[in-house]
């Protein structure tokens, strides 16, 4: 590696590290400006302050990934190349996902409580908490909103082991789809290589193929891609069921059809990243993608949640105040 090349890395490194202060400060002062003054709700200082202490350990578990690059085995080894934990790399999007579908569903559920304090609408739907709670309490919303928490975390574990994959370079391997060198899965002697087990009695075998070698890492995230893609597609063909539409509220029902359009672009991502030897601009479009079809699911289940108690009275006061307005007119 030459200097302009370090330099190169250097300005990621140096640059993902001070974006992850300014957010940290960026949400932790404001957060602390609020909640002194008492301009938050009840619940929210307490699900604010969770996801403060998982910047904490987001920022924790950057430090402790990076530091596994830096073992004196690795230096001090000639021709051995610098590399970070997949683990630790993993755990770090994880906390990363979560720290972000905490925040994307606090914010999202504020704006809509928001609204339908002020506005009466709920997710498209104007009619108070009346018209709300048969939309809840309907067993067609009742199955399409568990349907749509099961995928949710289907994404969510198809996203980790994407990180493993990027964490092996697993994606070098196989760039061809939907086969593997010529057939659906490699051989069982290659996903389960007897190599990988570190105990003499083999006891590791399983679980060690499954989570460090690169050939059965590649196969997993296939595999869940595909799942993941075939449960985005059933939930969207639901949607697409006369009774269920009519049961779903107009926001619910917009969300699921970009939910289906991201998962399409999401595969066309996918598979260019593998055919194409792993370029950086397509590989960082895949994960970005991940993320939206995430965003996309967590809007659907934040849809489908009922109005906070803060909400619910505040409207419920305007419907008083407008009451008492028109009772004086007359």
């Amino acid at each position: 590696m030459n200097v302009e090349e370090f330099k190169s890395i250097f300005f990621w490194e140096w640059g993902h590290r001070v974006l992850g202060r300014l957010a940290g400060i960026g949400f932790v002062l404001p957060l602390v400006y609020f909640a002194a003054r008492k301009r938050l709700s009840a619940s929210l200082p307490r699900h604010l302050a969770a996801m403060a202490l998982l910047f904490a350990g987001q920022g924790f578990m950057g430090w402790y990934m990076v530091k596994s690059g830096l073992e004196d085995s690795l230096l001090e080894t000639p021709g051995a190349v610098p590399r970070v934990s997949h683990y630790r790399l993993a755990s770090h999007l994880c906390l990363a996902f979560l720290l972000y579908a905490g925040m994307f569903s606090t914010g999202i559920s504020t704006l809509m409580d928001w609204r339908f304090a002020h506005k009466g609408t709920w997710s498209g739907i104007t009619g108070g908490e009346a018209a709300i709670s048969n939309v809840l309490t309907n067993p067609i919303v009742r199955k399409f909103l568990t349907r749509s928490r099961l995928l949710c975390g289907l994404v969510f574990i198809t996203a980790m082991s994407g990180a493993l994959v990027a964490g092996l370079d697993a994606g070098l391997l196989y760039n061809e789809f939907p086969l593997m060198g010529g057939r659906l899965a490699p051989p069982a002697d290659e996903l389960f290589s007897p190599d990988f087990a570190k105990k003499p009695d083999g006891s590791d075998l399983w679980w060690r193929n499954i989570l460090e070698n690169p050939t059965t890492v590649q196969f997993d995230h296939r595999c869940l891609a595909i799942g993941t893609y075939i449960a985005t597609t059933a939930l969207w063909m639901s949607g697409r069921n006369p009774v269920v539409r009519a049961a779903l509220p107009p926001l619910t029902r917009s969300l699921l059809t970009g939910a289906f359009a991201m998962a399409n672009i999401q595969v066309l991502l996918g598979i260019s990243t593998l055919l194409y030897l792993v370029p950086v601009p397509l590989a960082a479009g895949h994960q970005a993608g991940s993320v939206a079809l995430f965003t996309m699911l967590l809007h659907i289940l934040v849809s489908l949640r009922r109005p906070g108690a803060a909400a619910r009275v505040w409207q419920q006061a305007m419907k008083a105040r407008a009451a008492t307005v028109a009772a004086r007119k007359l």
